[in-house]
């Protein structure tokens, strides 16, 4: 049996929580293929250059991505590393398509990837290295909400 997660979901959360007015407000899905997915368009909020996307919080969505993949495959864990490749700028109002899937794991330490696209045009990426804190049945989570 996993031990209990120090780690708990806030509703305040920068990236997925629904009560935080000036954060992402994203919501996932696990794909059958067995990558996460998630669409965001950034709001004026989300500026840094007149009309632009800011950088830092382009980080901040793929960087969400990857760690919400991990949540969603029974995994509670943070970011231990973060290398963020930034190829084209984003405008405000754009739709993003962003993906996350893990290539390795080596015990604890979890090797991660994302991506964003805008109409199919890569704008981002990231490599991440990620420390899982604690291992959760999310199912089992899941049907006790019900």
């Amino acid at each position: 049996m996993a031990a209990p997660s120090p780690l708990r979901n806030s509703p305040l959360c920068f990236g997925c929580g629904k009560d935080n007015e000036a954060g992402l407000q994203l919501d996932f899905q696990l794909l059958p293929d067995g990558r996460l997915e998630t669409y965001f368009e950034p709001r004026p909020i989300h500026g840094g250059w007149e009309g632009v996307f800011h950088g830092g919080l382009m980080a901040t969505l793929l960087d969400e991505a990857m760690l919400a993949y991990l949540y969603w495959n029974g995994m509670d864990a943070t970011t231990a590393s973060l290398e963020v490749r930034f190829r084209k700028p984003v405008s405000l109002g754009e739709r993003l398509q962003v993906h996350a899937w893990s290539p390795e794991r080596r015990g604890r330490l979890v090797r991660m990837e994302s991506e964003a696209r805008r109409d199919g045009e890569l704008v981002a990426s990231a490599r991440a290295k990620c420390l899982v804190v604690a291992n959760v049945n999310r199912k089992q989570e899941r049907n006790a909400g019900e």
